[in-house]
């Protein structure tokens, strides 16, 4: 099919910049500015500054803050109550007293109190490991963003090489077809083709102008998305270190150590690893609130008034001028077990739940691996059985047009065949390479290792 590597360019870009804000409301004129852009570079301009990222890496600090409130369970829980009134005179003793309403004074108080958990019985602990896992499953979450970010940048990097393969291709289409039609209009002055002839070929003609105006398309389209991804402004505009396609340069390892690769590092494995012993910790946690807490609490009280007699007896409740305190110890218990055995069955079954996955999608990563070795593989063969068809097709292209060219033969369709051959050969080319490069960023997603060593931005 002709120039459907535009077409699937076209398409895949248009749905990645639907989510770009497309509306300037300050309205004010920008300098244009370019760069030149490496592979390297643009994955690490993804990294740190895809809007994407930024928002992801926000989840962090919420796991870092359930760590530091774990944590804090053990550390002292401490309030203060700071009081103040107007209060009129009270005169008397612990037997009588008077009230005069004619003198009015003030009245303040301070009360803290301190509790200090001493031991929990492991309550305490398996929701700080909770905690420490759930970090963990935040961590490979990122790492898990981070890999479809490179996938997706890495897309549009060689879909914008790929576009500008298909640019030089319909420019090299459109020399040759105007030196076709105007050795054509030659020949008809001559009686040498029919007038048939000279259609056919400007209806080929017309075909390859408007593929002209798909490859630009695409090329913009694909150099905006590639500015997007790194989180450049959007009216950067971008050229590539590498202008056009080539085959990323790898010896490819064996199927199995890419296996090996995957089980050590994909970030969705580790997800999973971390999030099952996340999810055990929190329902031992729970199943231990029946235990009790050991706790101890110190309280002190300090009150005065200007107006009001101090009783000195220790049996005299003197609410208005006291100090007193007082170190307590004791044991706390939880005995709402109805809610304790509802709230630990769902972690449990949560946890069940994971546990039980664990070796489907081990067993799926695997066979994600094996999928996109041997697509490596088979794609690396593939470029150069497409390198061959493009050399072959640009010989059936050379012999066809030096024969109407020199008015050997007059057979048209001879060679607008061989000119579709040719471009249709050098389309298969490019787009090997594309498939080709893209089943290594592939291999690079499900092992959680990028496979080129050329390749640093991390």
């Amino acid at each position: 099919m002709k120039f459907r590597a535009l077409i699937f360019l076209n398409l895949f870009v248009c749905l990645a910049l639907s989510a770009q804000e497309t509306v300037d409301e300050q309205g004010d004129e920008q300098q244009v500015k370019k760069i030149k852009v490496t592979l390297s570079y643009a994955l690490k301009r993804t990294l740190n500054d895809n809007g994407e990222m930024i928002g992801e890496r926000k989840g962090l600090d919420l796991a870092e803050g359930r760590v530091d409130q774990a944590r804090a369970a053990l550390f002292p829980k401490t309030d203060i109550v700071i009081m103040g009134a107007p209060i009129f005179q009270h005169t008397g003793n612990a037997i009588q007293s008077q009230s005069n309403w004619s003198k009015w004074g003030l009245f303040s108080t301070v009360q803290g109190t301190i509790i200090q958990p001493i031991y929990t019985f492991g309550i305490v602990d398996e929701y700080k490991k909770a905690a420490k896992y759930g970090y963990e499953v935040e961590s490979s979450r990122i790492k898990n963003k981070e890999e479809e970010l490179i996938y997706r940048t890495k897309q549009f990097y060689y879909g914008l090489q790929l576009a500008n393969d298909m640019v030089d291709l319909v420019g090299e289409a459109n020399d040759k077809m105007e030196s076709a039609i105007k050795k054509a209009e030659e020949m008809l002055r001559k009686n040498k083709i029919k007038r048939e002839d000279l259609y056919a070929l400007k209806t080929f003609y017309s075909q390859i102008k408007i593929k002209s105006e798909e490859a630009l398309r695409g090329k913009f389209l694909a150099e905006k998305a590639l500015v997007w991804m790194m989180g450049l402004p959007r009216d950067t505009q971008v050229e590539l270190d590498e202008e056009y396609l080539y085959p990323e340069e790898i010896d490819l390892s064996t199927e199995d150590r890419y296996i090996s690769l995957a089980m050590d590092g994909s970030p969705e494995l580790k997800m999973l690893y971390s999030g099952i012993e996340a999810t055990k910790a929190l329902w031992k946690g729970q199943a231990k609130q029946k235990r009790p807490v050991f706790f101890g609490i110190g309280m002190a009280k300090i009150s005065y008034s200007n107006v009001n007699e101090r009783q000195d007896s220790i049996f005299a409740n003197d609410p208005f001028n006291n100090m007193g305190g007082a170190v307590l110890f004791g044991f706390k218990f939880n005995l709402d077990w109805w809610t304790i055995n509802a709230m630990s069955k769902q972690s449990k079954a949560e946890y069940e739940k994971l546990l039980l996955s664990k070796e489907t999608l081990t067993e799926g990563k695997v066979l994600q691996v094996r999928k996109a070795f041997r697509e490596a593989q088979d794609y690396k063969k593939a470029v150069d059985y497409a390198k061959e068809g493009e050399s072959n097709g640009s010989k059936w292209m050379m012999n066809a047009a030096l024969g109407y060219g020199l008015g050997i033969s007059d057979d048209v369709k001879d060679l607008i065949d061989s000119m579709k051959g040719y471009f249709e050969a050098k389309i298969n080319y490019s787009m090997a390479i594309y498939n080709y490069n893209m089943s290594l960023a592939d291999l690079t997603k499900v092992t959680g290792k990028e496979v080129l060593p050329t390749l640093q931005y991390r």
